[in-house]
């Protein structure tokens, strides 16, 4: 089969079919094909991260869970200024598969593929490779917190980390006491529950870069079909991990009976929960998001996904720039707590920008927006809202 610029040899599905749906945990070597656009996003943010940031070329990018290679060898051929892959997994049919797919595209010369341990492979890489790991890119079936350390050990200055994380009932706040031990964090269900699980991944990754005295920043970070994914600049220096600890991981509260989480505290009383430690500044850099949006235009326009990209890409960097110490307002919360229906968003943003706020919609729900309007005004011009729906032709 083929994806992007690649022809990849995969397990066979007919073994893996519950119905007519793929389960990619029963193949004997692990493919998803759903996460084509998560792999086509990597490759254009990839690109993005070469051309604005990194300090040198050609990067060196590791793949420790690598399973068929498909995302190591898609990086090596449709990345410029990508020189050499080292993909690695534990499992020795995953290690045919990677070996057989970097035959396949003719990339003996510059993806290495080994089996070893996740976690023991970044750790060695750490010790004795000559020039510092630009990239390293986590990709777990599950939670990526095992492996974070040795990730963040390996990676150079102003490197880039990508993470996915699939296990949304722990970010999400359906399993708090996994929460706990995974993240080192509370989390509770709430109408904003997956802005939680993108803050709770944020804030331990930073947390972990910390205790090595690194700091890092998110240049993308977003919620799609079943996971969460960030990829983030990774800088050294006590000082800067300071600060980033000081500024952007705190503690938030989500205000019950107001239908909202705050980092500033609930404007009237009620019933509150705690959740964090949790990332509290920007989820996304503009210039970054821009750039992965134009590259997905141009370059990569010959990509399946290439439209669900560009479209992604362009929303983030629109609420970027309103992420940083606040949450998305989710509509039908705020609505419900003031017991009245939900106007539409189109015409409460119009109400908002009347009164010279900023407005942006969020790739988390169909239903909420970003704003920097306090709580109390948009809960005071939903009713408004509500009667300009009640006016419109």
């Amino acid at each position: 089969m083929a994806e992007g610029k690649a022809l990849l040899w995969i397990p066979d599905p007919s073994g893996a079919l519950a119905g007519s749906r793929l389960e990619p945990a029963w193949l004997p070597v692990f493919y998803n094909p759903v996460m084509e656009f998560n792999r086509d996003f990597s490759v254009a943010a990839l690109q993005a991260y070469i051309n604005l940031y990194a300090p040198h070329k050609p990067v060196t990018v590791v793949e420790p869970l690598t399973a068929t290679g498909v995302r190591a060898v898609r990086y090596a051929l449709e990345v410029e200024g990508v020189g050499r892959v080292i993909a690695g997994d534990i499992d020795w049919d995953a290690v045919s598969y990677a070996k057989r797919n970097v035959e396949a595209n003719g990339l003996r010369d510059r993806v290495t593929v080994t089996r070893a341990d996740a976690s023991a492979l970044l750790y060695r890489l750490s010790r004795e490779e000559p020039e510092p790991i630009l990239v390293v890119d986590i990709d777990p079936f599950g939670s990526p917190a095992p492996f974070l350390d040795a990730a963040v050990a390996a990676i150079g200055h102003r490197g880039l980390l990508a993470v996915t994380a699939t296990d949304l009932a722990v970010l999400e706040g359906s399993k708090p006491q996994v929460a706990l031990r995974r993240y080192h964090a509370s989390t509770a269900r709430m109408p904003h529950s997956r802005e939680e699980a993108v803050r709770i991944l944020l804030g331990y990754i930073v947390r972990v870069a910390a205790a090595r005295d690194k700091a890092v920043r998110p240049l993308a970070s977003y919620w799609a079909d079943h996971y969460v994914r960030a990829y983030l600049l990774v800088e050294r220096g006590a000082r800067r991990a300071n600060w980033v600890m000081e500024h952007c991981v705190s503690e938030a509260l989500w205000c019950v009976d107001l239908g909202h989480a705050t980092f500033t505290g609930c404007p009237e009383p009620g019933r509150v929960k705690r959740i964090g430690p949790l990332w509290s500044c920007e989820i996304g850099d503009q210039d970054f998001l821009s750039e992965v949006e134009r590259l997905a235009l141009t370059r990569f326009s010959y990509m399946s996904t290439q439209r669900r990209v560009s479209r992604l890409a362009s929303t983030l960097a629109a609420e970027s720039t309103l992420s940083g110490g606040r949450f998305y307002y989710e509509i039908w919360a705020l609505a419900s707590s003031l017991k009245l229906n939900m106007p539409p968003r189109e015409a409460l943003a119009e109400e908002l920008e009347g009164r010279g706020y900023r407005v942006a919609a969020t790739h988390l729900s169909p239903t909420g927006l970003r704003s920097d309007a306090g709580v109390e005004e948009v809960r005071s011009i939903i009713p408004l809202a509500r009667r300009r729906r009640r006016r419109a032709p």
